[in-house]
C-alpha cells in the first residue's frame, strides 16, 4: 500500500512540475491578453418593457472588437429538402392520428399465424441439421452435442404446434360457418 501511494504522489509531483514548466514557457495566459487587448462594445439597453419586445426576441451577442465571430455554416437546400419550419416560442398542441382498435383475433388470424409460426420453426430444424452434420464432419462433438439437443426441443414445439393446428383448423372451420 505505501508503495502504491509514493508513486501516486510522484506522479503528482511530475504532473505539477510539467504544468509549471508549460506556464512558464508560455510567458502570460493567452486568457489574459486577449482580455487586455479586446475593446468592450456598449450595448444601449431599452428603458421600457415595450422597447424591449418592439426590437426583437433575439439579442445579438457582445463581441470584442478584435475577435472576429468565426463563419456559419450553411448547406444549400436540396431538390428533395424540405425547409424546416420556424421555431415558435408556444407552438399550438399538435393534433394526433386516432389510435385505431385492435382487430379481434379470430380462429382463422390464429391459425394462419401459428402456420407461419410452424414453417419458420421448421426452417430452423432444416438449419440446426445441416449444421450439425457440419459439426461432426468436423469432429466437434460438443457442438453436435448442443445442435441435437436444440433440434429435439424444436421438433417437440413442432409437434406441440402441429396439434394446435389441427385444433384452430377444426375452430377456424366452425367460425366460418356461423358467419
Amino acid at each position: 500500500m505505501k508503495t502504491r501511494y509514493r508513486l501516486m504522489l510522484a506522479a503528482a509531483v511530475v504532473l505539477v512540475v510539467a504544468m509549471g514548466v508549460g506556464l512558464m514557457g508560455q510567458g502570460t495566459a493567452p486568457v489574459s491578453r486577449g482580455v487586455e487587448q479586446a475593446e468592450l462594445v456598449p450595448v444601449p439597453l431599452p428603458s421600457s418593457p415595450e422597447a424591449r419586445a418592439v426590437e426583437g426576441a433575439h439579442p445579438e451577442p457582445v463581441v470584442p472588437a478584435g475577435e472576429a465571430t468565426p463563419p456559419a455554416t450553411v448547406v444549400a437546400l436540396g431538390p428533395g429538402d424540405v425547409a424546416p419550419e420556424p421555431e415558435v416560442a408556444n407552438p399550438p398542441p399538435q393534433q394526433n392520428d386516432e389510435i385505431v382498435p385492435e382487430q379481434p383475433q379470430t380462429a382463422q388470424w390464429k391459425l394462419e399465424k401459428t402456420k407461419h409460426i410452424a414453417s419458420v420453426l421448421g426452417r430452423d430444424v432444416e438449419r440446426l441439421e445441416r449444421e450439425r452434420e457440419l459439426a461432426e464432419s468436423r469432429g466437434d462433438l460438443e457442438r453436435v452435442r448442443q445442435t441435437e439437443m436444440l433440434i429435439q426441443r424444436h421438433r417437440g414445439r413442432l409437434v406441440s404446434l402441429g396439434e394446435e393446428i389441427q385444433a384452430l383448423s377444426t375452430e377456424a372451420a366452425a367460425e366460418a360457418l356461423r358467419q
